[in-house]
């Protein structure tokens, strides 16, 4: 029986280290959980609602994006979240242009929007959890965007100013912006543009970049009613010729930690394992301990090496390929020699 357990976690990819970002939130087991000092999703959260400009700062694969999916994803009421990727554009995202162009064709294109304005303009009192609550079902189901767009006009210029040819005044495009965030308030929700990409930037070469897009292409957000997160990496702040100013227009610093034991590791792949559990037709059995998963000896493999070092990303990594390489061997249950080998593949 528990061959087959393995062999159902390692089918539904139980252990994936890069899942989709609204499935993040979902996986996410709050640090804040882990030690009485680490209030880390509650100063995001409460940031966000009074409207600040956070930087999120950790290094690569330690849990920011988890940490922004699970404080503001599909499941977050209060707020109206606005994702835009950049790390796709390089060097043009140090243009304050493109980035803005970027918001407005998020708003353009998410579904949310329209129901939004729709509310706003009728006047809707009391609807906030009946918004936040369609937005999630949209979201959740991956269902096509409803028909029907911002209010007349409002649609009309977002869509000249994300497709025409012209050369559309700056000061335009962020009005543009502005007037789009309006009916968000009028229903009680609060705005938060997302760069949840930034810290990709680190190759050679790229430092640019980084100035480019901490020092100009977000300095215009500071003039919006609106709340922004921005994904930082901990290195950017670390290099010289930054000068401790890269962070200007952030106005506030929440700090991710490392895992503070293998204990909190454990509760990680717990729950990596229980979701998958509960969302499989084929186990009807009480959900199983992590033991009949993963030794303690494995776990401690594991963790030891995110005290040399190693991301939680990697960690979860090497778990999928030690989980597949049991299941492949017959195994019932993860030891530590797979997760040697697994970490050495």
């Amino acid at each position: 029986m528990t061959h087959s357990l393995l062999q159902l976690l390692c089918d539904r990819y139980a252990f994936d280290a890069t899942p989709r970002f609204d499935d993040l939130g979902v996986y996410h087991v709050p640090f804040e959980s882990m030690g009485a000092d680490l209030s880390v999703e509650t100063r995001l959260r409460e940031g966000v609602l009074r409207g600040e400009r956070i930087a999120l700062i950790a290094e690569s694969g330690c849990g920011k994006s988890s940490a922004i999916s699970h404080v503001l994803g599909p499941t977050a009421e209060g707020v109206y979240p606005i994702i835009v990727p950049v790390h796709s554009l390089m060097e043009r995202a140090v243009s304050a242009e493109t980035v803005a162009d970027m918001v407005m064709a998020q708003l353009a294109s998410d579904p949310q929007t329209a129901q939004v304005a729709e509310l706003a303009a009728a006047g809707a009192s009391g609807t906030q959890r009946e918004v936040t609550q369609s937005a999630k079902r949209f979201r959740r189901l991956g269902a096509q965007a409803p028909a029907g767009v911002l209010r007349g006009e409002l649609s009309q210029e977002i869509a000249r100013q994300v497709t025409t040819s012209q050369q559309i005044p700056f000061p335009e495009k962020v009005e543009v912006i502005s007037q789009c965030l309006v009916p968000m308030h009028e229903v009680s929700l609060m705005p938060v543009i997302i760069f949840d990409d930034t810290d990709r930037w680190s190759a050679s070469g790229e430092e640019g970049i980084v100035e480019g897009f901490f020092g100009q292409a977000i300095r215009w957000l500071t003039d919006l009613h609106t709340a922004v997160v921005v994904a930082t990496h901990s290195r950017y702040l670390e290099a010289p010729q930054h000068g401790g100013t890269l962070l200007r227009f952030l106005d506030s610093r929440v700090r991710l930690p490392r895992l503070p034991s293998a204990h909190q590791l454990a509760r990680i792949l717990t729950e990596r394992v229980h979701v998958h559990l509960e969302n499989a037709d084929a186990w009807n059995d009480p959900l199983p301990a992590l033991e009949e998963v993963v030794t303690e000896s494995a776990i401690h493999a594991l963790f030891e090496q995110c005290t040399n070092g190693v991301s939680l990303r990697r960690i979860i990594q090497v778990a999928h390929i030690a989980l597949a390489e049991a299941t492949d061997a017959g195994a019932e249950v993860m030891t530590e020699h797979h997760i040697v080998a697994a970490s050495q593949a």
